[in-house]
């Protein structure tokens, strides 16, 4: 039975449906239920005067309980067992672990569970380009969005890149789902556990690397948990993955969809490795095998900094490709396309030295990446990093190593904000430099003090961090980070 279905069924039942979790999907998957004549109930974790006084998304109560929503807060565990009486179908929010106490009591009664992000794609039914992968994820499918709409392709930028995929006005229309937006989604660990139906008809997979493990527990769960994006693709869909990843390419060997890979790998070795292949020879052009054809593309034009930039330019040319965008399209989505905001952006403040704002870099794997390509574009510059916040599970050592062992001089690295003691001792551990600082303020006019004193000086900011001790997200942080730089040259 389709979701569809289900829905409907439900709705003739008079069944009613339990969203968990009011974050941006939980807000979205309540408003649609309601909107579509079904039973909604709402249940959250936190007390409503914490959700109230924290939760950006506050803001949703009046309306959701203008619709006839029912909001319950302070549920967890058996908690909800009153709440599933008359329950046909749970939808969870991205931030509710398949391992928590409120799945485990959904899971004993029986009652089916979906994700939001699964339900929203079914339900749209036109087709989707799913895009997951430990960092570059937003860039990638950004830019593939606009590939297509420089094609003239319709389609439709969603996921955990900011709007979930269930707030589609299409889903009401009625037309037929040949006819509706292509989805560019992507996809987070989180999202993709729970999908149990998920068949996209191209899936890219950029890389795995320790991320989350707070949550999935150990990296074998993590990798099991991103390979839900290929697990039921068949011959007749695509996968792009990364060469270059043994953990990705485990995941690939998998699947049996038609399989395109990437990489810096020889070519000899891609050649084996997939049907299609986009290799990444240099920092000027990446050259393809798409079925019979040869092509390449320069990147010397492109406003994307770094390797692994490079790297989710060709899973995105790959992606388009099998979609139906010519190479001339493709050259010039390459060529308009502009960074997103918090991923190695530029800060304009009219001093001295080069400021960039990386505050998207929430693991070590994203701030190595990010340090490798400013060190890469910047080889004689002195640079001064700034690492901090909430830190996850994982080993700082790769970065670290990278930074010690890099060329170029690195002036004494800034560790802020609560872990910012942690990371010091990181730090030391190697033989770094560093100052620790309290919040990423103080952080920030260190750096800038810095700076100042030199012409051929950076200051980055890639916290390599979550950013909930100081700030809600990572663009707040960002945004935060950017008026501090400007507040210290009044």
């Amino acid at each position: 039975m389709s979701f569809q279905q289900t829905l409907t069924s439900l709705r003739e039942q008079r069944k009613k449906v339990l969203v968990v979790g009011l974050g941006i999907s939980g807000v979205e998957s309540a408003t649609f239920l309601a909107r579509v004549g079904l039973r909604v109930v709402v249940c959250e974790r936190q007390a409503e005067s914490v959700f109230t006084q924290k939760s950006k998304f506050s803001a949703s109560l009046p309306h959701l309980r203008a619709n006839g929503v029912e909001v319950h807060f302070g549920v967890d565990g058996e908690q909800v067992v009153p709440l599933l009486a008359d329950v046909g179908l749970v939808v969870l929010s991205p931030g509710v672990p398949l391992e928590s106490a409120i799945v485990g009591t959904v899971r004993r009664l029986g009652v089916p569970y979906v994700s939001e992000l699964e339900l929203g794609i079914e339900l749209h039914g036109g087709p989707a380009v799913v895009v997951t992968g430990s960092n570059g994820k937003s860039t990638t499918v950004s830019l593939l969005a606009h590939i297509l709409h420089q094609g003239g392709v319709k389609a439709r930028l969603c996921g955990n890149v900011g709007t979930p995929v269930i707030s589609s006005e299409e889903i009401f229309e009625r037309q037929d789902p040949k006819c509706r937006s292509t989805l560019v989604v992507e996809a987070s660990s989180y999202q993709l556990e729970a999908c149990t139906v998920l068949k996209p008809i191209v899936s890219v997979v950029l890389n795995i690397s320790e991320n989350h493990l707070e949550r999935h527990g150990t990296m074998e769960r993590y990798a099991a948990a991103k390979g839900r994006v290929l697990a039921l693709q068949d011959s007749s869909d695509y996968l792009v993955v990364n060469a270059d990843d043994s953990l990705v390419m485990s995941l690939a060997r998998q699947s049996k969809a038609k399989r395109a890979v990437f990489g810096q790998a020889p070519i000899s070795e891609l050649q084996k490795a997939g049907d299609d292949w986009a290799h990444v020879a240099g920092p000027s052009h990446i050259q393809c095998r798409v079925g019979e054809s040869l092509e390449s593309y320069s990147m010397e034009t492109s406003h994307l900094m770094g390797l692994h930039n490079r790297f989710n330019c060709a899973a995105a040319i790959l992606a388009a490709r099998r979609l139906g965008v010519s190479q001339t399209v493709i050259q010039l989505g390459l060529d308009s396309f502009a960074p997103l905001e918090h991923r190695l952006e530029p800060v304009s403040h009219g001093g001295r030295g080069l400021v960039f704002n990386d505050s998207k870099s929430t693991t070590v794997a994203a701030s190595l990446a990010a340090v490798m390509t400013v060190r890469e574009r910047y080889p004689s510059h002195r640079l001064v990093i700034m690492l901090g916040g909430l830190s996850k599970a994982g080993s700082w050592d790769p970065l670290l190593r990278a930074i010690k062992s890099g060329p170029g001089q690195v002036l004494p690295l800034i560790c802020f904000g609560k872990d910012g003691p942690l990371l010091a001792s990181h730090c030391k551990a190697h033989g770094l430099t560093c100052s620790v600082e309290p919040s990423l303020q103080s952080a920030t006019e260190r750096g800038m003090r810095t700076i100042q004193e030199s012409d051929d000086a950076i200051l980055l900011l890639t916290p390599g961090c979550a950013s909930f001790d100081e700030f809600s997200d990572f663009e707040q942080r960002g945004t935060r980070f950017k008026e501090y730089v400007a507040t210290t040259l009044r």
